[in-house]
């Protein structure tokens, strides 16, 4: 899988434009950048504010005229390498669309989802589509891995919901293929997180070589708690605007009953999604 194109966000930066020939990006007292170029001052600031995070490179510079498009390009490598700007966040890539679930996997939540799956939420002019699924029950990480890269590939969203560490339950963001991290950014950083990261290679080590994973026990409220979050991530992906939760990891922790909330970043080093994605 290849790396996915950038989706550039200038954030925090108020745009000068102070003659023909020159701009400035002002980050309060002391962050300042000075742009000089023959006409910069004709078609860089209005360039500079689109850059929100809701479209990728190619299609930004695609809205400048050919004979800016090489400086555009320039202009944002150099912003890059700056860390004048950021990733584009998978909020900002959202597009409404009703969601049916499409289930895979295996286990009890599974069940409880295929029981009473969820239909295309309400919305005028919203085209119905596909959420992917991914039910586990155990700590399969290998399947999980090559079911995001299958994902990656595709056109549809993907949620991850998973009973495998016993004491807690997740459900993962809502990933977007052209937007936002992946199911393998989250699992790297459970694994950087991890007291025992030894173990996360190990499991997957041990799966890829054939070695089976074994399913745990999960409390039957707990799975409800978690159906229902996946069927309210569908809901929600149908609003124009909704709420940033739909793209952060949701956690059920069985011992206290909490569910919290966690943002996950997109991991420019990812295997599957970032600049070590592979072919």
């Amino acid at each position: 899988m290849s790396a996915r194109p950038r989706r550039p966000r200038l954030t925090g930066f108020t745009v000068l434009c102070e003659g023909p020939d020159l701009v400035r990006l002002v980050g309060g007292e002391d962050l300042r950048f000075t742009l000089r170029g023959p006409g910069l001052g004709e078609w860089l600031p209005a360039f500079l504010r689109q850059l929100d995070g809701r479209r990728d490179e190619a299609a930004l510079l695609a809205g400048l005229p050919a004979t800016r498009a090489a400086a555009g390009g320039e202009l944002l490598e150099r912003l890059w390498g700056e860390r004048v700007l950021v990733e584009g966040s998978a909020l900002a890539a959202h597009t409404p669309r009703a969601a049916r679930l499409r289930l895979e996997g295996e286990g009890p939540l599974r069940g409880r989802l295929a029981a009473d799956p969820a239909q295309p939420a309400p919305g005028a002019g919203v085209g119905a589509g596909t959420l992917r699924v991914l039910c586990q029950d155990r700590l399969d990480l290998a399947a999980a891995l090559d079911w995001n890269a299958a994902c990656l590939a595709g056109r549809d969203p993907w949620v991850w919901a998973s009973t495998g560490p016993a004491s807690r339950g997740w459900v993962s963001p809502v990933f977007l293929p052209a937007a936002g991290p992946c199911l393998a950014c989250l699992l790297e950083r459970f694994e950087r997180i991890s007291p025992a990261p030894e173990v996360w290679r190990a499991l997957v080590a041990h799966a890829r070589a054939g070695g089976a994973v074994e399913p745990v026990s999960f409390p039957d409220p707990g799975l409800d708690v978690l159906a229902g979050l996946v069927r309210w991530k569908a809901a929600l992906l149908a609003e124009a605007e909704p709420p940033a939760a739909l793209f952060r990891l949701q956690v059920l922790e069985v011992a206290t009953l909490e569910v919290s909330a966690h943002v996950v970043p997109r991991d420019p080093d990812c295997p599957a999604c970032g600049e070590g994605a592979t072919a």
